[in-house]
């Protein structure tokens, strides 16, 4: 399996996993199997399919990061975000089904949980015409992923909350599907004007978190709805909106009076704008880039860093059968990655020959762990120059989900320790029926 571009496909490449339609993700444009024309490339690019999987024998292996159930899901999901955005934006007094919200979610965490391998976000599910139904889905997804991988930490930092319902991430999957559902009530010329600027500064802009509590407040659970609202208070103090207090004048949340749901959202939320930029004209940036800007505010005091290590779980900054060029000027295919250190992957080498049509006697070269080769380096990815995009750890374990923070915005509950979730995902666990 091979990740690649839509501007990389040709003819005679068979697909290895399925295109959804970007406008309506729950039909399936093309499956599994499915032998690629200059017609259907040419569709898929007028679609704004961007990336499609196909077949390479050399890298079957590679199959498991790939699910079709997941995928599958995914598209329902998505094209009930669509539905409730469309019927927000039509009637400002709609009502949306929660139950079918809680429905679908619950649909997608046990697949994810049954196949943890494959629980992972590389690429966009949704293209839809309405910018926010893409991102509203994106920053669902993300905050559901992280908060799987979370387990401990929301533990941790729900004491006073019952163990299974400290880690059902239900209410966590609402709150990020819906969080910028107030842009709706927006004037036009203030929609327009941060488009345009991107300013998050502008305070009539800053007025949809308030929006969206005002149309999801009674009909989704109290912690969803808190989020919506809270999404862009920052630790440090430096979000929105502010709280009026008996002793002193409003001021944001800090630290931990923010609760765990809105500090995933919060991430997901700045990762997926870093990688669509709002002034970007929907261009999408490499995905190791977004995450460099999103390190740069969880090193700067704003964003959990205990959240973005569950990000990296879940995010490569190289995915796994993706085609990148190193310092030695060679093309590789990522056949591993690797949590805490993202940006070394470990890769075999592949000639521009074996893309083409005649695989069955491609081969690859040697396995490079590039962790214990520190003299090469990634230089392109995504069809990008990203050398200015490589980080590194500053400090042992700052990536490693397992290592306890030593800074930590909370306390252990307990016995039961605030980091152990593994990174192969053994222990996930399926929802309750309760929602969290």
């Amino acid at each position: 399996m091979l990740r690649l571009s839509i501007h990389r496909a040709a003819p005679g490449m068979v697909l290895a996993a399925p295109v959804l339609h970007p406008d309506k993700p729950e039909h399936v444009l093309l499956k599994p199997g499915a032998v690629l024309d200059t017609t259907a490339i040419m569709r898929l690019g007028e679609l704004n399919v961007r990336m499609v999987c196909i077949e390479y024998p050399p890298t079957a292996y590679l199959m498991r990061y790939v699910s079709p159930a997941i995928i599958a899901e995914q598209g329902r999901l998505a094209s009930r975000v669509g539905a409730c955005i469309d019927a927000v934006s039509g009637n400002l007094h709609a009502r949306f089904d929660f139950l079918e919200y809680l429905t679908g979610i619950r649909s997608l965490m046990h697949t994810l949980v049954s196949d943890p391998a494959a629980a992972l976000f590389v690429e966009d599910i949704v293209e839809a015409p309405q910018p926010l139904v893409g991102h509203s889905f994106n920053v669902g997804m993300l905050s559901l992923l992280m908060g799987l991988r979370l387990d401990g930490y929301l533990v941790a930092s729900r004491p006073r909350v019952h163990v299974r319902r400290a880690r059902n991430v239900e209410n966590l999957g609402i709150g990020g599907l819906l969080h910028d559902i107030g842009m709706l009530r927006l004037p036009k010329d203030v929609l327009a004007r941060y488009f345009r600027t991107g300013d998050e500064k502008d305070e009539e802009w800053q007025r949809h978190v308030n929006e969206g509590y005002s149309i999801v407040r009674g009909r989704i659970p109290p912690t969803a709805a808190a989020a919506v609202l809270h999404h862009h208070q920052r630790l440090d103090g430096s979000g929105f909106p502010r709280r009026a207090r008996q002793n002193g004048p409003p001021r944001s949340l800090i630290g931990r009076e923010i609760h765990i749901f809105t500090r995933v959202i919060a991430l997901a939320d700045v990762f997926e704008r870093s990688r669509r930029p709002v002034t970007g004209g929907g261009m999408v940036v490499p995905t190791v880039r977004a995450l460099k800007r999103t390190l740069e505010l969880v090193r700067g005091g704003s964003l959990d860093p205990v959240v973005f290590r569950a990000l990296l779980t879940v995010v490569p900054a190289f995915a796994p059968g993706s085609v990148i060029k190193l310092n030695d000027e060679r093309t590789y295919v990522v056949t591993a990655w690797h949590p805490s250190r993202p940006c070394r992957p470990t890769v075999a080498r592949i000639s521009g020959e074996d893309l083409g049509l005649d695989q069955s006697s491609s081969l690859l070269g040697p396995m490079l762990d590039m962790r214990v080769r520190p003299e090469l380096r990634v230089v392109s990815a995504e069809g990008q120059n990203i050398t200015e995009d490589l980080f590194d750890e500053i400090s042992p374990g700052e990536f490693d989900l397992r290592t306890p923070y030593p800074h930590g915005l909370v306390e252990p509950c307990g016995d039961t320790a605030p980091f152990n979730m593994p990174l192969d995902g053994s222990k996930l666990r399926p929802p309750s029926k309760r929602a969290g």
